[in-house]
């Protein structure tokens, strides 16, 4: 495979998704050109002015250079085609707009086309307008966030967008490793909707395997963990992310709370999750009495994971994120801001910030660099791919047939990623503890947990966890006990045959384990290794326990998000979790090239924390706030140059429209559909937005008496931006998912047919596969070991004798993965 240094990238200028994309190709060192209309792109504008920029437009754009054509000549269509016949990667994307691919019949043997959309280009909602407002509205994601007796709370910043590119980005270095085996190359398709939709953790599945609709809960977890949230202390707010009573237990003895951690009702994760106000009446008085840097270093000396709340002008000043060298400075004149270096680590591959580009007027000496330097790139990179050891896949297969990986990851980050990459055609291997799924005997309380079938834990409940199989589909499961001599004989074994070993253990886990970076490279010259801490291998915060809210907070969005007159909030799903294995599957594919077009063939340590993935979806928010000096004030679900932008309760319980205004003629339409009062149609912008209560509560007396799923429909084909507030049974059966095949139906001995969110990446060439459900507790013990490591019949049973292989967890195993009387390794959510 051609180097990645040497891959050619025209994006055309259209969303924050596409530039997101083109923005990890070039931070990472690909040439990227970035081809605008005349005049500009309009998002050179966006955010705090700097540099003769947006914050918006210098964030999104490092490391690319720029030129600009015009697609409506005949000559800008000969340039552009020029570029083409260059290009590796082309982008195209759009936001609010629908997505019209200018090169959709552009045929090119060898070329990557993404095409980036809300809601991509067939089915009924390809005609829609959509910005991130409405893509969490309708993905799910708003509808968890807020109090229950109160609106939706929108999550700030562009993260619709940016799942949305980062999606992009893995899906189309998927498909260049593809090109390499078969010469060609194809389109690959993502929507902001299937995306957020396939990012939850539990809604979906709680919705169609235990008829139970997710719901918000202010600043807590929905079900049953307790406390994972946000909590006024003595000098502001601190968060607590201690959903397991192994991990609380300790804190309430630390803080002298022994009352608490001896009362009942608080007694393990379900009861307590039914008493999760008495338990926050029980503490607060504490917390209230101590401050937020106390109660984190006390928290974090008995390893209970507590955080800080802090703003986004605090993060750029973190000790732990400087002592990282997370930070580049751009800008002329020694300006001083600080740009986040990149989601991800990767041996010999460091990434390089260059200023966002500035637009000259000569056009052709960009389109002259951009095909120079191709051709001399096709001279370099011939022969390289020599050493490919690899089997070349059978002809239909996925982009990453024949790579075989090992998942020692637990929770739900590190699931997802390596699922993601078995839905990419890997061969996943589960290696797991027997006792890690937990044991045989659950409490009755667990029943309303709604994360078993019909709510029935049945008599293998550690087969049976609604989000244990949504996450795991596709992958063959080993038990292998790792602090056994046996177990890690077999472990080293299978990774001298492996392709990638991917974990989110705490830093220190692997090395206790004698399984660090060195002992698997010394055993494997061509392995990836894929780290996904919460804060990183170095830094103070190396060995602090991280769970997705709590990065959250750390990162500076909480502190952003919240309602007008409230103080700061957590989303009402761990956001950061799927953020880290999005950019952890880009990373692991970049790596896998980097490994492709190294003439030795040689393996790289990656490295993807928590803390710096969720970061950089807060970039553009932290150049704007130093720009400004201070952190953008909360909005609840207003935007400063949008209005009336909000949620408006509809017809039936809990049901919400969501709408956002950006222009006056969508405002006039706005006014004509509603009824509005006719001295209301000729507001501009500042006007609406001093009118804003006034003009919400008109909105809100039109919506209630209406169905939100019709008013989006009317005001869609009005032209204005408006989409439901899906929950779960909203999602699961809508009717544009529906249509587009995104659920995906797998058996499972345990639970038998379930539906599934699929892979939001379409490919045209190497679509993903479902060739098998979660698999049982070490279901492929057997099949692994005879296939893998060639050991006979009898050597099998002789494991299996031994303890050394199980098929069920051991006497004493919890319901929440933890053997009595023995320290489960620390993971990663």
């Amino acid at each position: 495979m051609r180097a990645f240094s040497q891959l050619r990238v025209l994006e055309l200028a259209g969303s924050p998704a596409g530039a997101y994309a083109g923005k990890l190709y070039a931070d990472y060192g690909a040439q990227v050109l970035r081809v605008e209309p005349p005049g500009g792109d309009l998002l050179r504008s966006a955010g705090e002015p700097w540099q003769g920029m947006g914050s918006l437009f210098a964030y999104l754009n490092t490391s690319k250079r720029a030129t600009i054509i015009d697609l409506s000549e005949s000559r800008g269509v000969g340039d552009f085609q020029t570029l083409l016949d260059s290009a590796d990667v082309v982008l195209e994307s759009s936001a609010p707009e629908p997505l019209d691919p200018v090169t959709r019949e552009m045929e090119r043997p060898r070329l990557v086309k993404a095409y980036i959309s809300p809601f991509g280009l067939t089915g009924p909602y390809s005609a829609y307008r959509s910005n991130e407002l409405t893509d969490e509205a309708l993905g799910g994601h708003l509808y968890l966030n807020g109090e229950p007796h109160r609106e939706p709370l929108q999550r700030p910043g562009l993260h619709a967008c940016y799942q949305a590119g980062a999606h992009a980005f893995a899906g189309t270095l998927a498909a260049l490793l593809a090109r390499d085996r078969s010469g060609c190359g194809q389109t690959v398709e993502v929507t902001h909707f299937e995306g957020l939709a396939s990012l939850h953790q539990y809604t979906t599945v709680m919705y169609t395997q235990a008829d139970f609709v997710l719901r918000r809960v202010g600043n807590a977890q929905g079900g049953h963990s307790h406390p994972v949230g946000i909590y006024a202390c003595k000098d502001g707010y601190v968060h607590l992310a201690m959903p397991i009573t192994s991990m609380i237990e300790p804190f309430l003895r630390a803080a002298g709370l022994d009352e608490v951690a001896a009362d009942p009702r608080f007694a393990d994760d379900f009861v307590r999750g039914q008493h999760k106000k008495e338990f926050d009446r029980a503490i607060q008085p504490w917390l209230l009495e101590h401050t937020a840097a106390e109660i984190v270093e006390l928290g974090q000396s008995v390893r209970s994971p507590i955080g800080p709340v802090p703003s986004m002008l605090e993060v750029i000043d973190d000790p732990h994120l400087a002592a990282r060298d997370f930070w580049r400075n751009l800008g002329e004149g020694g300006s001083g801001v600080r740009l986040p270096r990149g989601p991800f680590l990767i041996q010999d591959h460091p990434s390089r910030l260059r200023m966002a580009p500035t637009l000259g007027d000569d056009s052709n000496r960009e389109i002259e660099r951009f095909v120079g330097g191709a051709a001399a790139n096709a001279e370099s990179a011939e022969g390289s791919g020599s050493h490919r050891k690899t089997p070349v896949g059978r002809d239909g297969a996925g982009a990453l047939d024949g790579i075989r990986v090992l998942d020692l990851t637990r929770v739900w980050a590190g699931p997802l990623a390596a699922r993601m990459l078995a839905d990419l055609g890997a061969d996943v291997i589960k290696v797991e503890a027997s006792w890690a799924r937990g044991g045989d005997e659950i409490p009755e309380a667990a029943r309303a947990s709604h994360l078993f079938p019909e709510d029935d834990p049945g008599d293998e409940p550690f087969n049976r966890e609604v989000s244990y199989n949504k996450l795991n589909r596709n992958k063959r499961a080993l038990t292998l006990e790792l602090n056994t001599a046996k177990g890690k004989e077999l472990f080293e074994a299978l990774v001298r045959r492996a392709d990638i070993v991917i974990e989110n253990f705490s830093p220190r886990v692997m090395a206790k384990l004698g399984l660090g970076w060195e002992r698997l490279h010394e055993l494997n010259e061509r392995l990836i290794y894929v780290a996904m801490p919460g804060f990183g291998s170095s830094g103070p915060y190396r060995d602090w326990l991280a769970f997705g809210p709590l990065i959250e907070a750390a990162s500076g969005l909480s502190q952003q998000m919240g309602y007008q007159d409230s103080g700061p909030y957590r989303s009402g799903l761990a956001f950061p979790d799927p953020v880290t294995s999005l950019h952890a599957v880009g990373a692991t594919l970049l790596a896998l090239a980097d490994r492709e077009s190294d003439r030795l063939g040689r393996g790289r340590w990656v490295e993807v924390p928590m803390f710096e993935s969720m970061a950089c979806f807060n970039g553009e928010e932290m150049i704007a706030a130093q720009l400004r000096g201070q952190a953008a004030p909360r909005l609840g679900n207003r935007h400063s140059d949008r209005a009336p932008q909000g949620c408006y309760a509809c017809a039936g319980e809990d049901q919400w429209l969501a709408i956002s205004v950006t222009s006056d003629e969508e405002w006039q339409s706005l006014c004509g559909a509603a009824g509005l009062a006719p001295e209301l149609f000729d507001l501009g912008l500042s006007a609406r937005w001093e009118r804003h209560d006034e003009i919400d509560a008109a909105l809100a007396s039109w919506c209630s008496s209406r169905r939100a799923d019709e008013l989006m429909e009317l005001l869609q084909s009005r032209g204005v931006i408006a989409g439901t507030v899906s929950d779960a049974r909203r999602l699961v059966e809508d009717p544009h998912l529906e249509e587009g095949d995104f659920w995906v139906e797998s058996d499972h001995r345990s639970v038998g047919l379930r539906r599934y969110p699929g892979l939001p990446i379409r490919f045209s060439a190497t679509p993903a596969s479902y060739r098998r459900g979660a698999p049982c507790l070490g279901e492929h013990n057997r099949e692994v070991l005879a296939e893998i490591l060639g050991l006979s019949d009898g050597e099998i049973d002789a494991l299996e004798a031994e303890g050394v292989l199980a098929k069920k967890p051991p006497p004493g195993a919890t319901y929440r993965g933890v053997v009595k009387e023995k320290e489960p390794p620390d993971s990663e959510p």
